[in-house]
């Protein structure tokens, strides 16, 4: 486990989980019975995925990969949205929490994360187990012993009680926030870029997490509920460290807004067909590092 850890949602990026789009998805009759917006085109989405594995390569950030295999009978379980490895765990100073997901459809996929971790000589340190649910992406990283954790849509109230408790050993509290309206999970509205500034979406980010982020001395951001935003993803992006971005591409407004800001966009990333399937750049990128 030695070098894999997190403690922030902006130091340097060193190292992320990626996992390609496996085949089986270009053949889903109605896409939203498993949580995917619209069809994603396969031959596209590989393509794209491609551009992010090189893009990553450029940022000198080691990247690890997620394999679906089939066996001689086929796949066992068809995980349709194992590509959005952001939900599958969550990483800290000492190991990754595996997640338990709230939706019966991608119930299997933590397994594949949890037997990467294991495989790849990275520490696992609890698993969430029902009937609590929790999912990567509802967790924020405020300061290195404080954690925002969305609650009420994926995650629950019984997953968030054993995170806290695991998270407590190390002496790092969980902050419960109200998860955010008109998004899946509490990254989806908000977004920390430095040790001083958030950025936070106008309309689906609540009172009580703007609080804690005022209190713990964050500049807020506002970023308006725009068709970008909405659409386009805009704010589902990676920081590469401190005032470093990558966003996904055909957001110029936002990425005006996020320039006069004082914030550093490094990339843009065409990621139609992840948000075909409900999610984007941030989403699709496990982060296994920082420091």
């Amino acid at each position: 486990m030695a070098g894999y850890s997190v403690d922030s949602e902006y130091k340097p990026l060193q190292a992320v989980v990626l996992c390609k789009p496996p085949v089986f998805i270009q053949r889903i009759c109605d896409p939203r019975s498993v949580l995917h917006s619209r069809a994603i085109n396969y031959t596209t989405a590989v393509a794209e995925y491609t551009k992010m594995v090189e893009m990553y390569h450029a940022q000198k950030i080691k990247t690890f990969y997620l394999r679906v295999r089939a066996g001689k009978n086929g796949y066992r379980y068809p995980v349709f949205n194992l590509m959005f490895t952001r939900d599958l765990f969550f990483m800290t100073p000492r190991g990754a929490v595996v997640c338990r997901m709230r939706c019966d459809v991608r119930r299997h996929e933590p397994a594949y994360a949890e037997r990467f971790l294991r495989k790849s000589g990275i520490r696992v340190r609890g698993v969430i187990s029902a009937p609590g649910t929790f999912e990567g992406a509802d967790a924020v990283w405020i300061t290195k012993t404080l954690v925002a954790v969305g609650v009420g849509n994926r995650t629950n109230e019984e997953g968030f009680k054993q995170l806290k408790e695991e998270l407590a050993r190390d002496a790092i509290t969980c902050c419960a926030v109200p998860a955010p309206r008109g998004s899946i999970h509490l990254l989806g509205s908000v977004q920390l870029v430095d040790s001083s500034m958030a950025l936070v979406r106008s309309g689906s980010t609540g009172p009580e997490i703007k609080s804690l982020l005022k209190h713990n001395r964050f500049r807020i951001v506002t970023i308006p509920e725009n068709t970008e935003v909405k659409k386009n993803h805009a704010m589902n992006f990676v920081v590469l460290g401190p005032g470093r971005i990558v966003m996904p591409d055909n957001c110029p407004k936002t990425r005006k807004i996020y320039e006069r800001a004082g914030i550093t966009v490094a990339g843009e990333i065409s990621v139609t067909q992840l948000i075909n399937g409900g999610g984007g750049l941030a989403c699709a990128s496990g982060i296994l590092s920082r420091g």
